[in-house]
């Protein structure tokens, strides 16, 4: 079975953990608690903007995660575990992400997160080879965020492909 996995430039933090470690799930549980920023998110992925429209969404969308970054600091939400490791992912679909190195160990669970639009993402993969692993616990709301990103990625590829012709 062959991947179909799209070019990317994610900074990455993870460590190899039991996926039931307590120390782990609760950040796990805690990151990106604020459903409803996402949940307009989802909608405006679905949607073609006119430009304009786009610049007026996109102004309203930041106000609205720099209110929530300013809050988080306030209230000093933003304590995140130290993750043993660190690597670009360079390449992910749905399901997958692949590393830029050779940094995983065969069949290990890890513990990982990273930043899409300003979004903390927690998750949970489990290593397919020493560079390929696959997603195997994401909370709902960020996979809807983590899907959105793959989406726009596919839409982007396809504007080049037809800007080229």
């Amino acid at each position: 079975m062959e991947l179909n996995l799209f070019k990317t430039d994610l900074k990455i933090e993870f460590e190899a953990c039991d996926i039931n470690n307590n120390l782990f799930l609760q950040e796990y549980l805690n990151i990106n608690t604020n459903h409803q920023l996402a949940k307009w998110k989802k909608i405006a992925y679905r949607i073609d903007f006119e430009d304009s429209e786009k610049i007026i969404f996109d102004l309203l969308l930041s106000l609205k995660e720099d209110i929530s970054r300013i809050e988080n600091r306030l209230f000093k939400e933003n304590k995140l575990l130290a993750l043993a490791q660190s690597d670009i992912i360079s390449l992910l679909n749905f399901e997958h992400i692949g590393f830029e190195n050779e940094i995983l160990i065969e069949g290990q669970e890890y513990y990982a997160r990273f930043e899409i639009n300003d979004q903390k993402i927690a998750f949970y993969f489990k290593a397919l080879n020493k560079k390929l692993a696959k997603i195997i616990k994401i909370k709902s709301g960020d996979q809807d965020i983590y899907n959105a990103f793959v989406v726009e990625i596919q839409r982007d590829i396809i504007r080049t492909f037809k800007g080229n012709k």
